[in-house]
């Protein structure tokens, strides 16, 4: 399925990648993750756990990985430019040591800070059920730029989220939300454009802040996880983050999916991936 989006105002450019993914397939015994690159202009390999070869190889900006299922337990990342020797320290660019608890969803995202750093920031995925007729939205500030505000039309739904923290879980009927943007915290200056996002039933879309571009523009980079319905009785979801931890659970195997950048046209890109229940 695809939606073209054409970017308005000069500098707002979007980017966004997109992949809908199936329910999450955690356990007693293993949990979910997804992996997204959302640092501009850097393809990298990732190694984990010392192995020889890199289990993820051009890695590129705006793609997306997962969800993986992965035993719970402790991991190490080394983080290296494409073609880098993880062994020659001045090559690497993050290394880290993480643990995945079991029957949690996690998504790692490598961005860089407001300065510049490069970090690994780790966010736990609200995957619990969603009450009949209601979806959620999860948005996470990872561009390097300052506080943003997140709105509908010039409604503000979000306020001064700061990089690299979550916003509040928004938990909202299902419907179509007309022209969300995003701008910088306090001003009219629309950095993105989402334009209006259709929110289904029993869904989490998550929307990671990417940018900027050689161009100086913003864009989003999104992933969503359906299949999250409960009866009409069902209890309602709580809200779960951990909001920029870069100490999380990284990087680890399986197959980058896709970007797309068409001048200052979008192509949002929805896939299925990974495994089921």
């Amino acid at each position: 399925m695809r939606n073209r989006i054409l970017a308005g105002l000069g500098v707002a450019a979007l980017v966004t990648v997109g992949v809908a993914a199936p329910a999450n397939a955690i356990s007693d015994t293993s949990a979910d993750l997804y992996v997204v690159h959302a640092f501009p202009g850097l393809t990298v390999d990732v190694y984990v756990n010392d192995g020889d070869e890199p289990a993820l190889a051009n890695f590129e900006p705006m793609d997306v990985a997962g969800p993986l299922d992965l035993p719970a337990g402790d991991y190490n990342f080394t983080v290296v430019a494409a073609g880098g020797d993880p062994t020659v320290e001045a090559e690497v660019a993050i290394q880290l040591n993480a643990s995945l608890a079991a029957n949690t969803s996690y998504t790692a995202v490598a961005h860089p800070l407001e300065d510049g750093t490069p970090v690994l920031s780790a966010f736990v995925n609200d995957v619990s059920e969603i009450p009949a007729g209601e979806g959620r939205i999860t948005v996470r500030h990872t561009a390097q730029v300052g506080a943003v505000d997140v709105r509908s039309g010039n409604a503000v739904l979000i306020t001064a989220l700061a990089n690299p923290d979550e916003a509040d879980v928004l938990q909202l009927p299902a419907d179509t939300y007309a022209d969300i943007n995003v701008v910088p915290t306090g001003t009219d200056t629309r950095a993105i454009e989402l334009g209006d996002v259709v929110l289904p039933a029993g869904t989490n879309i998550f929307v990671h802040a990417f940018g900027p571009l050689e161009d100086e523009s913003f864009g989003a980079v999104i992933f969503t996880i359906d299949d999250l319905h409960s009866a009409p009785a069902g209890v309602p979801a709580g809200e779960a983050g951990l909001g920029g931890q870069s100490n999380g659970g990284l990087i680890a195997l399986g197959a980058a999916l896709v970007l797309a950048l068409a001048g200052a046209a979008v192509v949002v890109r929805r896939r299925t991936v990974g495994a089921e229940r």
